[in-house]
Formats: structure tokens, sequence, C-alpha cells
């Protein structure tokens, strides 16, 4: 209500009664709380994440042999080129722990002394990144490889014979398959 005289304004509010205090005072209290809807879509979002929390676990290790294979499919191109490089023959080794390359040790130089004509211990990659010993991270892992003694051998030649190499741990099995190519592709 508004009321004014000559120069004198004046406003007035009709002042806040009991029941009026009170209805604001019960939705305040209402919006403090959570609804039950609410807290339905909370459980359910707790429930997916535990779920897929759950089957990532059981997953667990079939991803680590593929991942074992991805690794080794990686060694052998980089063991193949190195063969190729250096012209060195590389073997690779496997047993259930894990797997090595070596190559036959390289003779310094000619002198004509003994000490030369001595056979130079083996190469076995230790300071190498790539190519030295490896454990599975997939824990104790069968290896089937389709070469002779269950070992595989990376000469210089371009033309490789296919080959295959079973990894198997826990009831599940990868292969490896690598064509006359020299393309590798985990099964």
């Amino acid at each position: 209500m508004r009321t004014s005289g000559p120069g004198i304004s004046k406003t007035s509010r009709p002042s806040r009664t009991c029941a009026a205090q009170s209805r604001s005072n019960a939705v305040s209290a209402r919006q403090r709380g959570f609804s039950l809807i609410e807290i339905l879509v909370v459980l359910v979002i707790i429930g997916i994440a535990a779920g897929m929390v759950g089957l990532s676990a059981v997953a667990a290790p079939d991803r680590r042999l593929h991942a074992d294979a991805e690794r080794l499919v990686q060694v052998l191109s980089i063991a193949q080129s190195e063969a190729r490089s250096d012209g060195r023959i590389i073997t690779w080794r496997a047993d259930a722990g894990g797997y090595r390359f070596e190559r036959p040790g390289r003779r310094t130089g000619s002198t004509g002394s003994a000490e030369d004509e001595a056979i130079p211990p083996p190469d076995d990659f230790h300071d190498d990144p790539d190519l030295r010993p490896h454990a599975w991270s997939a824990g104790t892992v069968s290896v089937t490889p389709s070469g002779p003694k269950g070992w595989l051998r990376f000469d210089t030649e371009w033309m490789a014979d296919p080959m295959q190499i079973v990894l198997s741990a826990g009831g599940r099995n990868v292969t490896i398959n690598r064509d006359a190519g020299g393309a590798y592709a985990v099964q």
C-alpha cells in the first residue's frame, strides 16, 4: 500500500503471519533431505560401478596373457630386425617363467693370438631395453612354439618360415601367428 503526501512517499508492507512463516520453514526442511528417487539413482550408479569392477577383476588373467602376447609380438619383430641389421642369428627361448634372446658373441679383432681365436661368450641382451630377458606378467605360462626344440631362430633372411606360438595360462590360450612375410597376428 502506498501513501503519498506533499513530498512524502511511503511504502508499507504487510507483515508476515505465523502461518506463512510456518509454511516457509516446512519447505526449507524438505529441501534439506534427499528424495527417494535421488537415493535410488545413487544406489543404481554404485551398483553399476561395482559390477564393472567385478567384471574387470575376473578378466584380468586373460588380459595379462593377451598383453604378454602383444608384447612378445613387438619384441619378436625387433629381434628379426636386429638379426637382419647385425648379421648374426638371434635365438628366442621361453619357459614357464619368461623368455630371453641370445646371439653369438662378436669377435673384436684378429691379431693372431690365442685370445682372438677363443669363442666369445654369447650376447644375452641384458642391457637392451627391448630384448633383455622378460618374465611373463600372467604368471606361469606354458609356451608351445612351432620351432624345433622349443626355440625360435631369427636370421638375416627377409623371408622367414611361417610359425605359431601358443601361450597358455589359467586354462586360457592365446596364439601368435607369423606369415612368410613376417607379419604377426595375435588370436
